[in-house]
């Protein structure tokens, strides 16, 4: 597809994909493609939120999840981010083999958005478990909205217990409610339920997948996992590389609010056009010959977190997790490769591996 010239159109589905890398960078950014469609999954599950609408009423719903900036990151990697990556390398000091994906790709994202928010640190497989119908219907959305709408209720009903007893002081829940407008007609914290649900919904899922697909990568290249152990390559560049060549979203949509041309090609009003954010990140034409894996490239922006104004508010948390994590990994662990093949992978717009079998050895000194 990206030797063709133009987007590739499937007549039958009215939908155009776009997978050059400037087709794609352009059309993420472009005005006159919407986000905004009434029959959008997480409409439907979540009720309008910064992820599906389009300016003006973009920008104040926006506002109420960036919560993740430079200026916020220091304390949610002091409350949260630290603290469970360090209880997660504690528990795996051992040197039989483990399935990395049940025990850092999962349980990271989750449970340092359940502190983040304000619930219980133990709770994160309960909350994990009932967000899989939702992740399944957002992935799918032909299939599974009755189950995902019972977990929504669930979720929901378990943050307004917490908002109900008390969050903690300083946790997000507790600042969504109190910059909740105080004339709500009904119920002040149910525009702050919707943001949480999003944000434990799009904190979990992509990042499990970055972490998984970074592990995935590291895994296949041990070399790079002593390269980082004896500083020779920053985590940082290893994590872009995975997130370029891996991201853990793989497309997203857009809808076409009138004609409108994106690169060579006359699209229509009403047309749905497919962003495919990891062709784009692999487009020769951008990062040269090579698309593969290479981690002392030379730093270049990718789609791994869209880009335009709907750009992933979760970005820098995820690239924190993902960094503080590979740091820590490389320093008390060498890596002794996999026990099998990784298992399949998920299929859908979320990519990453079910399971992934390595042997971490506990290093004599750390690195």
């Amino acid at each position: 597809m990206l030797a063709c010239p133009g987007l590739h159109h499937e007549q039958a589905e009215h939908t155009y994909f776009a997978a050059r890398h400037s087709d794609v960078h352009h059309g993420l950014r472009h005005p006159d493609l919407a986000v905004g469609f009434p029959f959008r999954a997480t409409r439907q599950l979540f009720g309008p939120t910064a992820i599906d609408l389009d300016a003006p009423r973009h920008r104040p719903a926006r506002q109420q999840v960036s919560w993740f900036t430079t200026r916020h990151m220091p304390t949610w990697n002091r409350t949260a981010v630290i603290p469970v990556i360090d209880d997660l390398i504690e528990r795996a000091a051992t040197d039989t083999p483990l399935d990395v994906i049940k025990t850092f790709a999962e349980p990271l994202p989750t449970r340092v958005i359940c502190r983040i928010l304000g619930l219980p640190d133990h709770e994160w497989p309960w909350v994990w478990k009932q967000l899989r119908p939702v992740i399944r219907h957002i992935a799918d959305p032909r299939t599974g909205m009755q189950a995902a709408l019972a977990s929504r209720d669930i979720l929901s009903d378990r943050l307004r217990h917490a908002v109900r007893t008390g969050v903690p002081h300083g946790s997000l829940l507790q600042r969504l409610c109190a910059n909740a407008p105080s004339d709500s007609a009904v119920d002040r914290t149910a525009e702050p339920i919707r943001t949480a649900l999003l944000l434990l919904a799009a904190g979990t899922e992509t990042t499990a997948a970055a972490v998984g697909n970074l592990l995935w990568c590291l895994q296949r290249r041990p070399h790079t996992w002593d390269e980082v152990a004896a500083g020779t390559i920053p985590a940082e560049a290893v994590v872009t590389e995975s997130l370029r060549l891996h991201p853990p979203l793989h497309s997203t949509v857009r809808f076409a609010r009138r004609d409108l041309t994106l690169g060579d090609t006359a699209i229509p009003k009403g047309a749905q056009v497919q962003l495919l954010l990891a062709a784009a990140n692999r487009d020769p034409a951008r990062i040269g010959a090579s698309p593969s894996w290479d981690p002392h490239r030379p730093p270049q922006a990718h789609h791994a977190f869209g880009g335009g104004p709907h750009a992933c508010v979760g970005a820098q948390l995820a690239l924190t997790e993902m960094k503080f994590l590979l740091t820590a990994l490389t320093q008390r662990f060498e890596l002794a490769g996999p026990t099998h093949p990784a298992g399949r992978f998920r299929a859908g717009p979320f990519h990453y591996p079910t399971e992934l079998p390595v042997r971490l050895i506990p290093r004599t000194t750390p690195a």
